[in-house]
């Protein structure tokens, strides 16, 4: 190849986003993917873009699988090619968190984690309003309080840039 046509070598970075539901995390994913710039994985765009909005209790966790395993191998690809990157997860667990440290670590890739925290009275008036939307996942007052369990905090030896959208 001409080296006119080739393109600087850049470092890149995944940038991991850790919130629970209406926390504001596809917010800062858009902003960011233009702030830095970056390709942005929010899975649960790609889950109504293949499945649709209205996937039932016992279909989510497959679709999701399905999904984050496809997403997956996009964002490493893109990320050695030395491009940034933006993983709009959520992160619930630690062990979820560890893995991707792991990743990031085997890529030889910088790490971020963004830590977005909301009181839970405005991430449940964000999301009726977001469920009012078109060609969004909705979520269910009933979810949003059965999965609440699920989510872990992150703990005191883990390292986040802290973002508030109040």
């Amino acid at each position: 190849m001409p080296s006119s046509l080739a393109s600087p070598v850049h470092s890149a970075g995944i940038h991991a986003l850790h919130g629970y539901m209406g926390s504001g995390k596809t917010t800062l994913a858009r902003r960011l993917e233009h702030e830095l710039p970056a390709l942005r994985f929010t899975i649960d765009e790609w889950i109504v873009a293949l499945y649709g909005p209205d996937l039932n209790a016992e279909e989510f966790p497959v679709a999701s699988r399905r999904v984050t395993a496809v997403l997956e191998g996009q964002w490493k690809r893109a990320v050695t090619l030395g491009i940034h990157v933006i993983l709009d997860y959520g992160f619930w667990t630690r062990r979820g968190r560890d893995g991707l440290r792991a990743e990031a670590s085997a890529l030889g890739v910088p790490l971020t984690f963004y830590a977005l925290e909301l009181p839970e009275e405005e991430a449940w008036r964000r999301i009726r309003r977001r469920n009012l939307e078109p060609g969004v996942l909705p979520i269910a007052d009933e979810t949003f309080t059965r999965l609440r369990p699920r989510f872990e905090p992150l703990g005191p030896d883990e390292t986040a840039l802290q973002v508030s959208f109040e």
